[in-house]
């Protein structure tokens, strides 16, 4: 009996004992790229600018505080040395706190007109970085207002 009472104690402990499994693999993004060439015509007004005014404070740095919160979307930066802009994206997205507020200022360029894109912009930027505890972020941008007349398949 009491070999009985020991081989089910020892079955009792074996099935409710902590087990741990890892398992570990190789593996590797999948950069998947799909492009369609495409031409789009844009009718552009060149008798006038459009500007649009953006900020951002960042306490210690890092974390907004105040600013605006709408922005362009699709717009790319290049940064230098840098040459895979997806790659780029992919890196730093949600990182660059100055081109946030420049994507901010785009959109506030192009929602005061009925241009469909912003042409040529050019970016003034102004950063505080003397303290230590806060940091502000203002951006001014100019550009032609652009129109898409049609966009068609170049096949």
């Amino acid at each position: 009996m009491r070999n009985l009472s020991i081989f089910v104690f020892l079955m009792a402990a074996l099935a409710t004992s902590c087990t741990s499994i890892n398992r570990s693999h190789m593996n590797a993004s999948i950069g998947i790229s799909i492009s369609s060439p495409m031409d789009a015509r844009i009718d552009v007004d060149m008798t006038k600018k459009l500007v649009g005014y953006a900020s951002g404070g960042y306490l210690f740095h890092l974390l907004r505080v105040s600013g605006d919160n709408k922005f362009a979307d699709g717009i790319q930066y290049n940064s230098p040395g840098n040459s895979d802009p997806n790659f780029l994206e992919t890196l730093t997205a949600g990182l660059s706190k100055v081109d946030s507020v420049k994507s901010a200022a785009a959109y506030n360029a192009i929602r005061t007109s009925d241009a469909d894109v912003l042409i040529n912009p050019q970016y003034v930027i102004e950063e505080s970085n003397w303290n230590p505890f806060y940091k502000l972020i203002k951006v001014k941008v100019t550009g032609y207002p652009g129109k898409v007349i049609s966009i068609k398949n170049k096949r």
